[in-house]
């Protein structure tokens, strides 16, 4: 589900309450929010991914700038905060990309748990690099996914294929072997 008003009102809330967020020590932080529509799915707590990805998702759709540029002039004045937070947020995103690999039956829900390994991708982009523990980590689970991998179209709305490319996102591109 690509919406721009579901993405606009989760930017909204986020960056009201980054402030706040990023001089907590939480990093999952509710944002108490309702979708524009009742049959959108709930949205999900503040992270740093969590604003990257709903970003790429307006990118999509041709909406991002205004976004962007909040977000830069917000890092320049909490950056060290966000990179803390990010940094946080790539070891429980890896934590969450692990364990849902070591699941027996994990072939049927591949679609959704990917998001895991795309907010990956972008707090890397975000971060430069990613913790040299953590990358070796990333690199071990891509190259188990790459064993049980079968190439196919993008799985995602299709606007978003323009914002996630194969040489990058090429997790996106097909599933796992049932």
């Amino acid at each position: 589900m690509l919406n721009a008003a579901y993405e606009t009102r989760y930017l909204e809330a986020a960056f009201d309450a980054l402030p706040r967020y990023l001089s907590a020590d939480a990093l999952y932080w509710p944002l108490n929010i309702e979708p524009p529509q009742r049959d959108m799915p709930p949205y999900p707590q503040l992270t740093p991914g969590n604003v990257l990805l709903s970003l790429r998702r307006l990118q999509a759709l041709g909406q991002d700038a205004a976004w962007q540029q909040q977000l830069d002039a917000l890092c320049a004045s909490w950056g060290a905060h966000w990179r803390q937070k990010a940094t946080q947020e790539v070891h429980a995103r890896l934590r969450q990309w692990r364990f849902y690999l070591q699941e027996d039956d994990r072939a049927p829900y591949y679609h959704y748990k990917v998001r895991e390994r795309v907010i990956l991708a972008l707090l890397e982009e975000d971060l430069g690099e990613l913790p040299s523990a953590a990358a070796q980590t990333l690199a071990q689970l891509d190259e188990a996914v790459r064993h049980a991998f079968v190439p196919a179209a993008f799985i995602w709305e299709a606007p978003l294929q323009r914002v996630f490319p194969r040489p990058t996102y090429w997790f996106l591109y097909g599933s796992l072997q049932r």
